[in-house]
């Protein structure tokens, strides 16, 4: 009897720059990760006989796509994910930032805050009361009904300066890079094989743009990632050698 070759697979996904160097990173919990080939097909019609028909057949691979969805949204993910960059702001305070505020709406402020110390006014030493001319909320600054913080200029200029506290952030500006390139290598165990060992490496992958942020919704968030893998001549040593990924799996 032939030995079953079911495959059931869970595992982790390591990645960083094409020809970097650098050690690898987690992508984290991916729920999906897969590769398709993409295929031309030229065929020949039967021109000999009245029936018609196809005399010949060939699938031309054009390429092949790699693919993953992840559920870790980290600021690494999102660059790699949105051609951005990742940065670290530390927790600390922010001084006397300027700030347009009206009654009754949010005022959003350059980072998440965590406590608003005081408001004040643009210019003048008084100081606004917190919970009677403006609150903290969702990290930004409220102006409720009955506050004593005047109108704002109708030329949108700014009327208090804000001074608060934030928790550390990670920050992405997405973007402002171009496409990069990746190796990929996913680690996994085949759970209908009593977790055998498998691996699969991708040699250079062209850098996907997210398909959609799904911030809003009744599941857990993901991130679909669409990728390519493209030719490394300098891994296709010999003809047995591929330029653009391998397999392997213990037996």
């Amino acid at each position: 009897m032939a030995e079953d070759y079911s495959y059931l697979g869970s595992g982790i996904i390591l990645i960083r720059e094409w020809n970097s160097g650098l050690p690898f990173e987690e992508i984290g919990n991916v729920s999906a990760f897969s590769t398709a080939a993409q295929t031309n097909t030229i065929e020949l019609a039967d021109n000999q006989n009245p029936g018609g028909g196809m005399a010949n057949s060939v699938d031309r691979v054009t390429g092949w796509n790699l693919n993953y969805t992840f559920h870790d949204f980290s600021p690494a993910n999102f660059a790699r994910a949105t051609r951005g960059k990742a940065s670290d702001i530390a927790a600390g305070t922010v001084a006397d930032e300027l700030v347009r505020v009206s009654v009754g709406a949010y005022a959003p402020l350059a980072r998440i805050a965590t406590e608003i110390t005081s408001v004040k006014p643009v210019t003048g030493t008084a100081t606004y009361e917190a919970g009677k001319d403006y609150r903290l909320e969702r990290g930004m600054l409220f102006i409720p009904v009955g506050t004593s913080i005047p109108a704002g200029d109708p030329d949108g200029s700014p009327n208090v300066k804000v001074s608060y506290k934030n928790a550390a952030l990670g920050h992405v500006e997405a973007a402002v890079t171009s496409q990069k390139f990746y190796e990929v290598q996913f680690y996994g165990a085949n759970e209908a094989r009593s977790g055998k060992g498998v691996r699969l490496v991708g040699h250079k992958v062209s850098g996907g743009v997210i398909e959609s942020m799904g911030l809003i919704g009744n599941e857990f968030g993901q991130g679909v990632v669409p990728g390519k893998l493209l030719k490394d001549a300098a891994k296709a040593t010999g003809s047995d050698k591929s330029a653009y990924f391998y397999w392997q799996q213990e037996k």
